[in-house]
């Protein structure tokens, strides 16, 4: 309706139409005003629009940033919680290790240490020497 309205104004102006009246004028200039203020109030909500759309962008954009770097940060610190558990697991297990190769060296040097004493016990019984000498 409205097209027509302006189309019909336009009509009107281009020919030039002498014998309308008054009133019609008066009608024309109207429906032209109405179609103005129509387009005005349109563009002003489009404007509206378009700036609510770019607002909710910008919010959902910084609420994902934000979710990001939370992310980023609890991935970090269980990174870190990770590598300090695993630099902890191995001290220990590096002084089980040691606590074990020290052990199995005291049983390697009682063993080396009762061979020699049977070695020597056996050489003294068989060389006539005194076998209390072996115990030093």
């Amino acid at each position: 309706m409205k097209t027509k309205a302006i189309a019909l104004a336009l009509l009107l102006s281009l020919m030039g139409c002498t014998e309308s009246s008054e009133e019609t004028k008066s009608d024309v200039k109207k429906e032209m005003e109405k179609a103005g203020e129509t387009t005005s109030k349109a563009y002003e909500e489009a404007k509206e629009d378009a700036a609510d759309s770019w607002d909710e962008t910008k919010d959902a954009t910084s609420d994902a940033l934000d979710d990001g770097k939370e992310m980023a940060s609890d991935a970090y610190e269980d990174g870190k919680k990770m590598a300090s558990d695993a630099y902890e697991d191995g001290k220990d297990m590096a002084s089980d290790a040691y606590d074990a190769s020290v052990e199995k060296a005291g049983e390697w040097k009682d063993a080396a240490a009762k061979k020699a004493y049977e070695a020597c016990v056996k050489m003294k019984e068989q060389m006539g020497g005194d076998v209390s000498e072996c115990d030093d």
